[in-house]
């Protein structure tokens, strides 16, 4: 089966380099350039493209890219959706996510605000190792600086259609040690421990088996 990967805010198919799944081809999503006024819907839409709906497909999104596969999953009819270091609704988001929404915060981002934090990596990420912290950086340079902050903004702004997400479809992996997205404000997900916010690179190896079993 395919499993089509979406990675996340800033990053792109290097987040995956360690992800080995039996009996799956990976593919990998690429990022499209948004319009001004795109939210996560309108812009999971032109994402759909890239996915070969003529024979049974899989979902795998991590932080961002978790939120787009389940947006992208109301809209289409994948096997199945695994959500890494996300949320599958806006009831998970933490505190923070309805406080900067309601101080309208994201109309204080941009792209230099963003490449600023980049020394921070390690406080927002949680600690890792040299050659991933290396590796973080140089996607966070590459990334492009129009769909960074769009994209920081609409995850802010994002309103999950729960009535439309085929929540039995998702299977949901998130690390104890996620300093963004905390485990304790999910239901009934797999928790990894010692997972980060970036365990996708470091724990690699656990989530592959734990896709291959499902």
């Amino acid at each position: 089966m395919d499993i089509y990967c979406i990675s996340g805010l800033g990053a792109d198919e290097r987040l995956f380099k360690n992800l080995k799944i039996a009996n799956a081809t990976l593919k990998y999503i690429n990022w499209v350039k948004p319009d001004k006024n795109d939210d996560i819907s309108s812009y999971a839409e032109k994402l759909i493209p890239q996915i070969d709906q003529s024979q049974p497909f899989s979902l795998l999104g991590v932080s961002l890219g978790g939120v787009l596969a389940v947006e992208i999953s109301s809209k289409i009819n994948p096997k199945k959706v695994f959500v890494i270091s996300s949320v599958k609704s806006t009831k998970e988001f933490p505190f923070y996510f309805k406080w900067m929404r309601w101080m309208k915060v994201k109309y204080l981002i941009s792209a230099r605000l963003l490449k600023s934090a980049k020394p921070l990596i390690e406080l927002f990420f949680g600690k890792m190792s040299k050659a991933d912290k290396k590796l973080i950086s140089k996607m966070i340079d590459d990334a492009d600086t129009i769909f960074t902050p769009w994209a920081a903004k609409a995850i802010i702004a994002w309103q999950s259609k729960d009535h439309l997400t085929p929540f039995h479809k998702i299977l949901q992996i998130v690390g104890d040690k996620d300093l963004i997205f905390r485990h304790s404000n999910i239901k009934e997900c797999i928790v990894i421990n010692g997972g980060t916010h970036v365990m996708i690179l470091d724990k690699a190896l656990e989530i592959g088996k734990i896709i291959d079993r499902v």
